[in-house]
C-alpha cells in the first residue's frame, strides 16, 4: 500500500523573537561560509521532512527525480507499542568521502548559488552556528571546527569581545540563525543548574581573564582551573579568578593532557580533518611518515617548537580560548567545572599537535600551522566520545 501526503514546508522567517536580545563573539559577526565543501562531507548530514520538502520545492523536475533516490529514512521509537517516528531523513552521499551530491567542482553548494538561502535545510543555513535560548536572549555559538571561524578569531589580535544587540541583524544568515535558536542555555554544578545571573557573572570573568595580552596562556588557564575547581553549589556569585599559590598541580594537569591520547588516534582524526584544511597545503603534512612519529615522541619536539612561537600565537590562542569559555558549556546545560576541564584538553591537544606538525614540516610554528592544531584538536574531541575514565580531571576531579 502506498500513503501519498501532500506537505507543505513551513514559512522562513529571518526574524528574531519580538523583543530578543542577540548574544554572540564579536568576530562572528564577520562569519560567512567559505564555500569549499569542509561539513559537506565525511559524515552523514540529517534533514527534516520540511527541508527536504522545502529543497524539493525549488529543485527542477529532472534533480527532483535525483533527490528522491539514495534516501534513508531514520526512524524512532514512538509512545505505542510497535509505533515508529520520521525522525530525519539522509540523503546517500557520493564517493568515497560521502560528499554531497549538490556540492558543485570547487566546493561550493550549488543549491545555494542557484536558489539562495530560502531553499536550503536549516542545518545548512545554521552550521557552525548553535543557537541557546534563555528567555528574551537567544546566544549562537560558532564552532571552531569550521576554519573559518578560525579565521574571524584570528583576524586582529585585539581582547575578544562579545557583542549583544536587540532586533534584527539585516543579514539573513544571521537572523535565520537566531530565529532558529531552540536549545535551552544554561549550566549545572554536579546536578544543580546555575542562576543565570550567576552563569552570566562566571562567564564575563572567564572571558575578561583572557585580556592581559602579555600573561602567558597556561598561566590563565591555570587560574580559571582553579577557580572552576572551587564552584560549588551557593557559592557562584564568589567566583573569582585568582593567581592559584601553587601552579604544579595544574601544570602536571595540563601534561597529562598533552599525554593523554595516542598517536595513532591522533593520526587518523587529524587525516579525517584534512576536508578542513585550506590555509596550508596539507600534502606535505598528512602524506609524510614523520607525522606518527612526530606525535609519538611529542615531548622533543613540544620543547623545540613551543617556546620560541609563544609570544606569536598568544593573540590567536587567547581569544580562540575566550571564545571558547564565553559559552563555556560544552553541550547545553553542561556541568561547568567538566566543560573547563575540556576546554584544557582542547589546548592541550592543539599543543601536541601544533609540536608535531612543525617537526613534520620542519618549519618554526606560525598562526597557519596553529590553526591547523587547534581545528585538529576540535575535530578529535567533537568526532570521539571518550569515555570520563581514560581523560585526566582537575576542576571536575572527583
Amino acid at each position: 500500500m502506498k500513503v501519498s501526503l501532500q506537505v507543505v514546508p513551513p514559512p522562513r522567517e529571518a526574524m528574531a523573537p519580538p523583543g530578543a536580545t542577540v548574544r554572540l563573539s564579536e568576530p562572528m559577526l564577520r562569519f560567512r561560509c567559505n564555500e569549499k565543501g569542509c561539513c559537506c562531507s565525511g559524515w552523514d548530514i540529517p534533514f527534516r521532512l520540511e527541508d527536504f520538502v522545502r529543497l524539493h520545492d525549488h529543485l527542477g523536475d529532472d534533480e527532483r527525480a535525483t533527490l528522491k533516490k539514495g534516501i534513508q529514512l531514520v526512524l524512532e521509537k514512538g509512545e505505542r507499542e510497535g509505533e515508529q517516528i520520521l525522525h530525519s531523513l539522509k540523503l546517500d552521499g557520493v564517493g568515497d568521502d560521502r560528499s554531497c551530491r549538490f556540492l558543485d567542482g570547487g566546493g561550493g553548494c550549488s543549491v545555494h548559488a542557484r536558489y539562495g538561502l530560502e531553499a536550503l535545510p536549516d542545518l545548512c543555513v545554521d552550521f557552525p552556528a548553535f543557537g541557546y535560548v534563555q528567555g528574551q536572549r537567544v546566544e549562537l555559538w560558532y564552532d571552531p571546527v569550521c576554519p573559518e571561524v578560525l579565521e574571524r578569531l584570528d583576524e586582529s589580535d585585539e581582547t575578544l569581545r562579545v557583542h549583544e544587540q536587540k532586533g534584527n541583524f539585516g543579514d539573513p544568515g544571521l537572523d535565520l540563525r537566531v530565529a532558529h535558536a531552540s536549545d535551552r542555555l544554561g549550566g549545572r554544578i554536579g546536578k544543580i543548574a546555575v542562576d543565570v545571573a550567576a552563569l552570566d557573572r562566571i562567564r564575563v570573568v572567564s572571558v575578561e581573564a583572557f585580556a592581559d595580552p602579555d600573561r602567558p596562556v597556561w598561566q590563565i588557564l591555570a587560574s580559571l582551573a582553579h577557580a572552576y575547581r572551587r564552584l560549588e553549589v551557593g557559592n557562584e556569585a564568589a567566583f573569582e579568578v585568582v593567581e592559584p599559590e601553587d601552579p604544579q598541580p595544574f601544570l602536571r594537569f595540563l601534561g597529562d593532557s598533552i599525554a593523554a591520547h595516542g598517536p595513532d588516534l591522533l593520526s587518523k582524526a587529524v587525516a579525517r580533518y584534512r576536508r578542513f584544511i585550506h590555509v596550508i597545503d596539507p600534502a606535505p603534512l598528512l602524506d609524510s611518515t614523520r607525522l606518527g612519529a612526530a606525535l609519538r615522541d611529542w615531548q622533543p619536539a613540544l620543547a623545540r617548537w613551543i617556546p620560541p612561537a609563544e609570544a606569536a600565537l598568544r593573540p590567536l590562542a587567547t581569544r580562540w580560548l575566550a571564545h571558547r569559555f564565553s559559552l563555556p558549556m560544552l553541550k547545553g546545560r553542561g556541568e561547568l567545572r567538566e566543560s573547563c576541564d575540556g576546554i584544557v584538553h582542547l589546548y592541550a591537544a592543539s599543543l601536541r599537535y601544533a609540536a608535531a606538525f612543525a617537526e613534520t614540516l620542519q618549519r618554526p610554528l606560525d598562526r597557519a600551522l596553529y590553526k591547523v592544531a587547534i581545528g585538529s584538536a576540535e575535530f578529535f574531541y567533537r568526532s570521539l566520545h571518550l569515555p570520563r575514565e581514560v581523560l585526566p580531571w582537575f576542576a571536575a576531579a572527583r
